[in-house]
């Protein structure tokens, strides 16, 4: 009887701890597809936002030829010859000119177009933030950026992104 006990909880044992492992092995396999989903979607995303940036720098660089301006973009910096650059908390970079331009092309900018980002602008990109049901901070970001660029070329001429 007690060969019969023990041979009975040596069985009931195994197949305990085959069952653990296989319940966590599947566990374990179903936690390593969620987080290559998860990479998958942040991927999308980087590429996404990558192509939003290079459509900006050819639209910037673009820009200031038609316009007749010298101002180009240069460097890995994204420098400009013709003025300063406008740099956000996140690192997004663009020519402070551009931001005037846009704004002042899209109404909401008074001001001399000087490359100077000061109250003037600020209070303008808060208020266009307002009327595009953006986050009214007053910071040019690539959101705000995104809609605002199409205002760069002329008045009313938005572009669709």
């Amino acid at each position: 009887m007690r060969r019969a006990v023990y041979g009975m909880t040596t069985v009931l044992l195994g197949t305990l701890v085959l069952t653990t492992g296989c319940t966590s092995n599947k566990r374990h396999q179903r936690d390593i597809a969620n987080l290559q989903a998860q990479i998958g979607a942040l991927q999308g995303e980087v590429a996404r936002l990558d192509q939003g940036l290079k459509e900006s720098e050819t639209a910037l660089q673009a820009a200031p030829q038609r316009a007749g301006a010298p101002t180009q973009m240069s460097g890995a910096a994204g420098s400009t010859a013709g003025g300063p650059i406008y740099r956000t908390p996140s690192g997004f970079e663009l020519p402070a000119v551009a931001i005037q331009r846009a704004l002042k092309n899209a109404g909401y900018y008074q001001g001399a177009i000087d490359g100077k980002v000061g109250a003037g602008t600020k209070d303008a990109l808060r208020n266009f933030q307002r009327d595009h049901g953006l986050t009214v901070d007053g910071v040019c970001g690539r959101q705000t950026w995104a809609l605002l660029r199409g205002f760069l070329e002329g008045a009313g001429q938005a572009l669709v992104s």
